[in-house]
């Protein structure tokens, strides 16, 4: 079996980090909607704030 380019390294970072981007921002979106008291996507789940 042949050892893997650094090209494959680099699309996998690559990959990885727009993932992680996404995530975050996803869950920053999230937060500033609770925040503003704004209807919130949670997957069926409702969000009480104490």
């Amino acid at each position: 079996m042949a050892e893997a380019g650094w090209e494959i390294y680099a699309a996998a970072a690559g990959a990885l980090a727009i993932t992680i981007a996404i995530y975050f921002g996803e869950r920053a979106y999230r937060y500033i909607r609770m925040k503003e008291n704004k209807h919130v996507g949670t997957y069926g789940f409702n969000f009480e704030k104490e």
